[in-house]
């Protein structure tokens, strides 16, 4: 992979770890469809938390929002049931990296043959800040997708049609909130 020793004063090896570049699309692509199911159910969360029927319009209010959260969720169904491991980082290539001359090297047993292929790559640290973005925007979505759900599958008896909506309520207020300082976490966090 190197150009190395077409530096004046020979090359300087820094060890750079690297991730395929077709692993990384693959975690900036999971981070915006979690990203849009969120916006999605946090719409659902959003209309429970500011609207404010007035006192004869407590059941249609809640049907309504428990309709639209019935829609939500199968618009958007659970990725787990993908392939996809969230948990576990990729494994990282080990490389060597001259500053002076932008030359790569990643050694490899030697086979008696020498095959060149093209490869992208995308720098580790920059893997695990969007990986880290990905693991809080699925947080955010859980969460919100327990609430939808929720929304969705608890009918209030009689007369209690206000008391279920302030419950509900109350759940997507202190969600937006908790959802919002994990937001401004992991913002700090990648800022370091």
């Amino acid at each position: 992979m190197g150009r190395f020793g077409t530096c004046d004063r020979g090359c300087g090896e820094q060890k750079l770890e690297l991730v395929p570049a077709v692993q990384y699309d693959t975690l900036a692509a999971l981070a915006s469809s979690a990203c849009v199911r969120a916006e999605a159910f946090g719409a659902v969360a959003e209309e429970l938390a500011l609207r404010q029927p007035s006192a004869e319009e407590w059941e249609p209010a809640y049907r309504s929002v428990q309709d639209i959260a019935r829609i939500t969720l199968r618009r958007y169904p659970e990725v787990d049931a993908q392939d996809v491991d969230w948990d576990e980082p990729v494994e990282f290539a080990t490389t060597w990296w001259c500053a002076g001359c932008g030359g790569i090297d990643a050694p490899q047993p030697c086979l008696g043959i020498c095959v060149w292929r093209a490869v992208e790559w995308v720098n580790g640290a920059r893997y695990l800040e969007q990986r880290a973005g990905i693991l809080a925007e699925r947080d955010t979505e859980w969460r919100l997708r327990g609430l939808v759900r929720r929304v969705a599958s608890v009918t209030p008896r009689a007369g209690e049609w206000e008391r279920g909506w302030r419950v509900l309520e109350a759940q997507a207020q202190k969600m937006f909130q908790a959802c919002k300082d994990s937001a401004q976490i992991h913002r700090t966090a990648v800022r370091r």
